[in-house]
């Protein structure tokens, strides 16, 4: 990971562990003071999406934004709402978050 995705891992595993605590991107984008870019912060997007396709990190999104995901039923939600059939199959094999 990058210095960029790293700031957004360890926020994500601060603020938006499981579903119910999901995030908006602008929002995550904000608080770690990435500028502008988009109607979503696509740099930040762009980020999330690498971390989870190259780095198979539990990364969800949802309607309310980005989440770690904790169990199967949350996972399967993150799988659902991608519409890449590519990404989706990733999500599916990535292992839950689990707090130290």
């Amino acid at each position: 990971m990058n210095e960029e995705q790293q700031r957004i891992w360890n926020h994500l595993r601060e603020h938006a562990v499981g579903r119910h605590n999901a995030i908006h991107i602008n929002d995550l984008a904000d608080s770690l003071g990435f500028p502008p870019n988009g109607t979503n912060n696509d740099d930040v997007r762009k980020f999330i999406k690498d971390m989870v396709m190259n780095e198979n990190l539990p990364i969800g999104t949802c309607q309310d934004g980005v989440f770690l995901f904790t169990n199967e039923n949350e996972r399967e939600e993150a799988a659902r709402f991608v519409d890449r059939r590519t990404r989706a199959s990733v999500i599916r094999t990535i292992n839950y978050y689990i707090p130290i």
